[in-house]
């Protein structure tokens, strides 16, 4: 039977074990570790009485938590940065949905125009590629493997516009053959 702790401490000791073992399985920002650790302390102080704690001292411990985090190398936000700007536009994701996606996580604005800029650099037709890829998982244009309707060029623009790609992108995909995006997409 489940037996829900009520009465647990918050100390250092606790918040740094709690951090190692959230690194232990994903990789995160600062800004999302400090979230999560004063999440998991909020669930804490709501379940006990708080004047048992010093909110201030908590908090205090969090920042000194996630400091030792980034100093042994733990937590580095341009790693993680790029790590996922890879993954995401492999995925098929547009460069400006990459940009809220690292922004949502806490990743600085500096950091992420330096891995954007950084990308583009090394493939500068990486949002086309990232719009070919979006359009073959959603089977639009020339992947498309239903029958065409009346309605269906449209729907699939607007979800391309939708997903961050500009019009003059999913017009050309739309209307592309496939051998022409199959070529571009792996370059033979």
């Amino acid at each position: 039977m489940y037996k829900k702790r009520n009465n647990r401490n918050i100390t250092k000791s606790y918040l740094q074990g709690a951090a190692y073992r959230y690194l232990e399985r994903y990789a995160t920002t600062e800004a999302n570790l400090f979230f999560i650790l004063k999440r998991k302390t909020d669930r804490i102080l709501s379940q006990n009485d708080q004047e048992d704690f010093n909110i201030s001292e908590i908090e205090a411990w969090i920042n000194e938590v996630v400091v030792e985090c980034v100093k042994h190398g733990l937590v580095n936000d341009r790693l993680y940065a790029e790590s996922k700007m890879n993954s995401y536009s492999l995925s098929g994701n547009s460069l400006a949905n990459i940009k809220n996606k690292l922004r949502s996580k806490g990743v600085p604005q500096d950091i992420i125009n330096d891995v954007i800029n950084e990308a583009i650099s090394n493939t500068p037709d990486i949002n086309f590629k990232s719009a070919i890829k979006y359009a073959k998982k959603r089977r639009f244009g020339p992947f498309r493997i239903r029958e065409l309707n009346e309605t269906t060029f449209d729907k699939e623009l607007a979800s391309m516009a939708r997903a961050g790609y500009s019009y003059s992108e999913s017009i050309k995909i739309l209307k592309g053959k496939l051998e022409d995006l199959e070529d571009v997409l792996y370059g033979n």
